[in-house]
């Protein structure tokens, strides 16, 4: 893989973070002035979020380099009137770096104490403190806390400060995600460089809080797992052009709903409207498409037969003549694990050349017949979350959630197929090897129904002339962020699915 030098928030491993650290060092940067960097940018990341000025900010500092990166911190934050004050919990540096740093830094602390020697004084510390700074452990740990770390992190964890870490929450492995009883617990952790492999396995995804990625100075990385999405993807989208016309957009047909689930049908071709197609085509039993359209008027439909309340194997020919004028379908929200939905989507692959995206039952339905989708053309787009992707893939869901970037590579390069695995922390599988992690959103998406919109936001995109790679990576982020605005001015636990896509407007604006 060549030398990464992009711009984009990367995922890494601890070894290709130092691979990269070695390469930016023979570049001519040193790593005293990117551990510098470090503490100079998380001061700043701090003081955005919670204000610096007259706070009471205790930063726990490790013996190794993630304790340099504290007293560079704690310098920066004095700078801006913070009252810091320094706990050395491992004693006193022991690196070169960190020892340099500390002595630089060391006339800007309040004050400075050695928990092994005077542990109550830091514990008095940690209960007038407005921030708790973790910079007690790097990417390099591994094992089990003492008992003494343990009980200054069970304090930590049981106070009201905001707590934050440098890197990588105390505690949790940045490599395989496995975390310690009583891990640092992180509000926001602020990632040196790149996002640690670690850092999106539960359960340090959860411990690690916010993840913010710092620029920090690095040159190059010349390796990386994968590419996080960010605001760049925008860019993809397609230019509206004053002499265009609906035929320009491209045309979606989404395959959806049943007499159990109409809202699916809905919510997908919602969204696909919302993303800009310009001509989007449900494809229904009668009583879903009637139910549509008494609040959806933009869109056109096709009504098939009820073969009691489903789509079923008499309404395939309908379908595949629908797709064929289609850029793009969608196939599976709603539509019931049955082998119908089965025998449509394999129709569809069988006798269209346009992208597919399969959701849901689409995905469900193929579960011990995924062999017969293989297809080497790059236009098919799994999009299941881990259970469905159990049932496809023949590994458990404890075995994708332990390694959902390399269960999802596999499945991808095997299959020869596009895969985006949902969670918190997406994963998009391309079938050539490559990856790429969605961190946009939040838990407001933890509802039934953010799947379909998902699926529309996704489809639309393709109908649009979008790559499979390039629409599955933006369609996650657009949706992620919708999650986010929403959440700007309510409570999480009521926005609903069906709100998200009428703001992507205002967000592509």
């Amino acid at each position: 893989m060549p030398v990464s030098k992009v711009k984009s928030p990367l995922l890494v491993t601890p070894e290709q973070m130092k691979a990269a650290e070695r390469y930016t060092e023979d570049g001519g940067t040193s790593c005293a002035v990117l551990m510098d960097n470090v503490g100079r940018e998380t001061a700043e990341g701090l003081s955005d979020i919670v204000g610096a000025g007259g706070k009471n900010i205790v930063i726990l500092c490790g013996s190794g380099n993630n304790g340099g990166d504290g007293f560079a911190a704690g310098k920066y934050l004095s700078r801006k009137n913070a009252k810091v004050t320094v706990v050395l919990v491992s004693g006193q540096p022991k690196t070169d770096l960190a020892k340099q740093c500390f002595d630089r830094c060391l006339p800007y602390f309040g004050s400075v104490s050695d928990y092994g020697e005077n542990p109550d004084k830091a514990i008095k510390a940690i209960s007038d403190a407005d921030v708790i700074l973790d910079c007690v452990y790097g990417t390099g740990f591994h094992g089990e806390l003492t008992d003494s770390v343990a009980g200054l992190f069970k304090c930590c964890n049981e106070s009201g400060a905001f707590k934050a870490s440098v890197d990588v929450a105390s505690g949790c492995n940045a490599l395989t995600g496995e975390v310690c009883e009583d891990a640092f617990c992180a509000d926001v952790t602020f990632a040196a460089g790149a996002v640690k492999a670690g850092q999106i396995i539960q359960p340090a995804a959860e411990l690690s809080g916010e993840i913010i990625t710092l620029e920090i100075g690095i040159k190059g990385y010349p390796e990386y797992i994968a590419e996080i999405n960010n605001d760049g993807l925008l860019g993809l989208l397609p230019r509206r052009k004053r002499f265009s016309h609906k035929g320009t957009f491209g045309r979606l047909l989404n395959v959806a709903g049943s007499d159990s689930f109409p809202g699916a049908a809905w919510l997908s071709t919602h969204a696909a409207m919302r993303i800009g197609v310009g001509i989007v085509t449900l494809a229904s039993v009668k009583g879903v498409t009637d139910t549509v359209a008494a609040t959806l008027h933009e869109c056109t439909f096709l009504p098939l037969k009820n073969g009691a309340g489903y789509i079923d194997e008499e309404d395939i020919k309908d379908i595949v003549k629908a797709a064929r004028s289609a850029t793009a379908v969608t196939v599976g929200c709603g539509m019931g694990d049955r082998e119908d939905t089965r025998l449509t989507v394999k129709a569809l692959v069988e006798n269209t050349n346009c992208p597919i995206v399969i959701d849901a039952d689409g995905i469900n339905s193929l579960s011990g017949h995924i062999h017969e989708l293989k297809d080497n053309t790059n236009r098919l787009l799994f999009t299941p979350h881990p259970k469905e992707f159990s049932r496809i893939s023949g590994l458990s869901v404890e075995e994708i959630l332990r390694d959902p970037v390399g269960a999802a590579r596999s499945f991808a390069i095997e299959q020869g197929v596009y895969l985006l695995l949902k969670g918190a922390y997406s994963v998009i599988a391309a079938p050539d090897g490559r990856l790429a992690v969605n961190m946009s959103g939040n838990a407001a998406l933890a509802k039934g129904g953010s799947g379909d919109c998902l699926t529309g936001t996704i489809g639309g995109l393709l109908a649009q002339g979008l790559s499979p790679w390039n629409a599955a990576r933006l369609g996650a982020y657009i949706a992620g962020l919708a999650a986010e605005k929403a959440a700007e001015t309510r409570a999480m636990s009521g926005i609903l699915p069906g709100e998200l896509a009428d703001l992507y407007p205002y967000i592509l604006k």
